[in-house]
């Protein structure tokens, strides 16, 4: 198979890891194209610091100023741009971290839900473990056993209408589960699934994930977690990391005016969504957008598996 993976990357000191990671822990049994869209000063950047990297032959780079950047959504817009005959894309963080063989177990988890909901429209996506740097030093935060992600919700953010996600990790399990909310930043599909539901850079950073979830359960793609966690995602991405538009922002008031801008586009989204969209998708989730609530299914991770009796 053939895997597209898109890495956006806006002042991230990690890229270099990630990339090498992609291309160091593939099993070899799928042909990969780790596009990196970078946003960051020359100086700082990939080219710089390994150009080498930047012309392996799996690997398409292009590099902007910072200070042009309009968000994550419109970057991996940008970055999609580059998909030619991939079969798969697999869009991820750029401060990530891979176990071995990572693309092969995806491929596995996808064809399972292939057959679980007897549909090619599925997609796979989950939470990450975590790795810290402790004196330059790379520290995995692997478990003692195997686990993998289930989703909820906890809170609705009243005035914009905008859930709040959390990814709990559970034991890993023996078959793929359903899910209720994509994480953008791990997350794995058919290249249809661009085609059909996409980027609307009219979203800059809040509301991503929620946009991805409704539009793809409204086109009938189904959503699952996989069966174990292979990735591990950098803990101290909060607070003065770097990658956030409001630390040491480069154009006054860019994150503030763009967020708002794009709370305006999300509620024009979810307003032109058919009420019947929204209640289907509460009956799945116990998430009700209609209302503005949130069911205890949803926030206990008790909701129905529409497949558990499937014949597939």
């Amino acid at each position: 198979m053939k895997i597209f993976v898109s890495v956006v990357s806006y002042r991230d000191p990690l890229l270099i890891k990630t990339v090498n990671s992609l291309l160091d822990q593939q099993s070899g049994d799928n042909e990969l194209t780790v596009c990196v869209f970078e946003q960051t000063c020359l100086e700082d950047s990939l080219f710089t610091i390994d150009k080498e990297l930047t012309e392996n032959r799996n690997v398409k780079y292009k590099r902007i100023d910072p200070e042009y950047a309009d968000g994550v959504v419109w970057a991996r817009k940008i970055n999609a741009a580059h998909i030619t005959d991939e079969d798969f894309i697999y869009q991820v963080d750029s401060h990530i971290l891979y176990d071995k063989d990572w693309d092969r177990f995806l491929i596995q988890d996808w064809e399972l839900a292939r057959q679980k909901a007897n549909s090619s429209k599925v997609l796979l996506t989950g939470t990450c473990h975590t790795f810290f740097i402790e004196d330059d030093v790379v520290r995995l935060n692997t478990p003692e056993h195997p686990i993998t992600t289930a989703s909820k919700y906890f809170t609705v953010t009243k005035r914009i209408r905008m859930p709040a996600a959390h990814g709990e990790h559970i034991p890993r399990t023996e078959d793929v589960t359903p899910a209720i909310h994509i994480w953008a930043g791990n997350f794995f599909a058919p290249i249809k699934w661009v085609d059909e539901i996409g980027y609307d850079s009219r979203l800059f950073f809040e509301g991503e994930e929620n946009y991805m979830v409704l539009k793809s359960f409204m086109h009938g793609w189904k959503l699952f977690h996989p069966r174990q966690i292979h990735c591990y995602h950098y803990h101290d991405t909060h607070n003065d990391y770097p990658t956030k538009h409001w630390v040491d922002p480069l154009v006054e008031n860019q994150y503030g005016q763009l967020t708002a801008k794009g709370h305006k586009y999300w509620l024009k989204f979810l307003e032109s969504i058919p009420e019947e969209v929204l209640q289907d998708y509460y009956e799945y989730s116990g998430l009700d957008y209609i209302n503005s609530v949130i069911d205890d299914r949803a926030r206990t991770l008790q909701i129905i598996d529409p497949y558990q009796n499937s014949e597939d």
